[in-house]
């Protein structure tokens, strides 16, 4: 078997010696050397080939998180590499208000179409970074209701009231929805958006199938966009990620809560709070904060969990009851701040473009509740990113309707002088004041209309996790009939030279000051004079700062957290830049929805007369 096996190759020099036959030459040596001279050259070749290929893996790598905003030398994990505060690329779109009408899934979605039609745009020349194209959520959400009547059976849109038609649920209004409809919708990317002037947002109930012309108009829109994909994200460490790999405006969705404050019920306020401190059926027990000894009374009383600087906020548990779920809310999600810290001690949370009013509720000044309880305010993105002074946010979204934005003043010869009004106009700070006592939680503290100073605001018995302020006034004994037609600054100075004759008068008036409240439910008893009430500007106010740890704790006791990212292109035939191309389609209505957007006002180090403000504005 051995010389069979071997026959081909010839015996080994041991096997002829055993078979006496001749012996092969032994080619071991040239065959080793050879292997040699191969591991040789192979061992060159990669040691060409493994730095190239490495080094650019690397550079692909850095540049990668060099134009993401990371880090290039930081190899730790994305949540500590993603940047400490984030804004969308070219910002937000002005703010849109979507009144008493559930529909802020429609002003999110808007806000996210908004958006990525100036992002689109802007990229490709067709439009200039300050520019953008107000869209119409009225017609969107006819759009939608459109859409959903024309599903086929068995398939039902879960948005709005809604009614069974044979073996469907169809929707009646758009009074709550998702926004991720406007990816599942694909006759939403021709006829689901149009600019505002087709249709103008409807603020009542019962009008969202309002829109007259929409059919006509869809034949000629130009507006046609492609959702290329849609991607949900449910964790900060994930949606941090996302924001600045793309970043993108996107969609944010969350539950909801009431905040329930506990108000101490004594005799000295049971008027203003309208409670009993006798009553043991309403009686809760007090916090155990030192701020609460002696009192032996406490009465629940909900708000609505953000406040007049824009802040989404809880009380802390324990103390305090539980707060309940009082529906959910849509904002488009506009930044991130892992520094910015709250007035109620918040670090860190996300920057959300709102769809709400700011200052006092819709319809305050008739005789009739407007059904409000509540004013609100808000801010800049840059005022949430750090990137503005106080100054500077204080000319732009001033929130004259917070009490925290009223300017104090220590007498009545101080608060009439011409100095301090000029002082408080220079900042936009309310400093004439009057009653309208329309809070359905401070009852009767003032006479309606009659003149006030705010003298100081300070947190009660020394502040506390209790959120709850104590703010004084000086009653104003105003202009005589002998001033009617004259200049207000002549009669403030004449007050003021008669307090210099009687030195008295400031004795005289002596502050009156409120019961221990949430500072916000002031805005509902006094509020500016009409003069002083100066508004936000809508192209950079609008956003909200909604805490890390609050969207955590809501979403794992009620669910509802999502944000969603969508990735949207729109066809050229969108923008007025390319009309010539498409005669057959109507710009007329686009270009006139076109619109500039301003940015934050800068503040300067002098003072200004307010009918010069104007011609010194200076932007960010």
């Amino acid at each position: 078997r051995l010389h069979r096996r071997d026959e081909a190759r010839g015996p080994t020099m041991y096997e002829a010696s055993l078979l006496g036959a001749p012996a092969r030459p032994d080619t071991s040596k040239w065959k080793l050397a050879a292997a040699f001279l191969l591991g040789a050259g192979l061992t060159a070749l990669l040691g060409r080939l493994v730095p190239l290929t490495t080094n650019t893996a690397i550079a692909w790598d850095w540049t990668y998180r060099r134009e993401r905003g990371l880090d290039p030398f930081n190899r730790r994990d994305e949540e500590l590499s993603t940047p400490h505060k984030l804004m969308v690329d070219g910002g937000s779109t002005p703010v849109e208000l979507q009144m008493s009408r559930g529909t802020c899934w429609i002003f999110a979605a808007m806000s996210v179409l908004e958006w990525s039609y100036r992002d689109h745009g802007v990229k490709r020349g067709w439009l200039q970074p300050d520019e953008y194209l107000r869209m119409s959520e009225q017609a969107f959400g006819v759009s939608v209701l459109d859409a959903c009547h024309a599903l086929p059976e068995r398939k039902s849109c879960m948005i709005g009231a809604q009614e069974w038609r044979g073996s469907q649920l169809l929707p009646m209004d758009t009074q709550g929805g998702d926004v991720e409809l406007l990816a599942y919708f694909k006759s939403l990317e021709s006829a689901g958006v149009l600019p505002w002037s087709i249709c103008p947002y409807t603020p009542k109930t019962g009008h969202d199938r309002d829109c007259p012309g929409l059919h006509d108009a869809i034949r000629t829109n130009p507006l046609t966009f492609n959702v290329r994909s849609l991607r949900s994200y449910f964790e900060p460490r994930a949606i941090k990620a996302a924001l600045a790999a793309s970043g993108r405006l996107m969609s944010f969705s969350s539950s909801m809560v009431e905040v329930k404050y506990l108000l101490p019920c004594t005799h000295a306020t049971a008027d203003a709070l309208g409670c009993d401190p006798q009553d043991e059926d309403k009686c809760k027990t007090c916090p155990s904060e030192r701020a609460y000894a002696g009192v032996d009374c406490c009465v629940e009383s909900g708000r609505e969990s953000s406040n007049m600087n824009g802040e989404f906020f809880r009380l802390p548990a324990g103390d305090y009851p539980e707060p309940p779920m009082e529906g959910g809310h849509a904002m488009g999600l506009v930044g991130y701040t892992d520094v910015y810290q709250s007035r109620h001690g918040f670090v860190g949370g996300w920057i959300l473009k709102n769809s709400w009013f700011d200052g006092l509720p819709p319809g305050w000044e008739g005789d009739k509740p407007s059904g409000w309880k509540h004013a609100r305010g808000s801010h800049s993105i840059a005022y949430f990113m750090q990137k503005v002074s106080q100054s500077d946010e204080m000319l732009t979204c001033p929130n004259s309707a917070s009490p925290q934005s009223w300017s104090p003043c220590g007498s009545l010869k101080e608060c009439r002088s011409e100095k301090t009004a000029v002082y408080a106009a220079a900042s936009k700070q309310p400093l004439r004041l009057t009653c309208i006592d329309k809070s359905p939680f401070l009852k009767h503290f003032c006479e309606r209309d009659e003149p006030l100073f705010l003298t100081s605001i300070t947190p009660w018995k020394g502040g506390g996790s209790h959120g709850l302020h104590i703010a004084c006034f000086l009653r104003d004994q105003g202009p005589t009939p002998e001033d009617d037609g004259k200049d207000a600054k002549i009669i403030n100075r004449r007050l003021a030279e008669d307090d210099d004759e009687d030195e008295d008068d400031d004795e005289a008036a002596e502050p009156f000051c409120s019961p221990p409240v949430p500072i916000d439910d002031l805005a509902l008893a006094i509020t500016p004079v009409e003069e002083e009430r100066y508004p936000n500007d809508p192209d950079v106010c609008g956003h909200y700062f909604f805490p890390y740890t609050m969207a955590r704790d809501i979403n794992a006791a009620f669910g509802g957290f999502e944000v969603s990212d969508f990735d949207i292109a729109w066809d050229e035939s969108a923008y007025a830049a390319n009309a010539y191309r498409h005669s057959h389609l109507n710009y007329t209505l686009l270009a006139r929805d076109t619109h500039k957007q301003g940015t934050v006002l800068k503040s300067h180090p002098y003072l200004l007369k307010r009918e010069d403000w104007a011609e010194v504005e200076d932007r960010y």
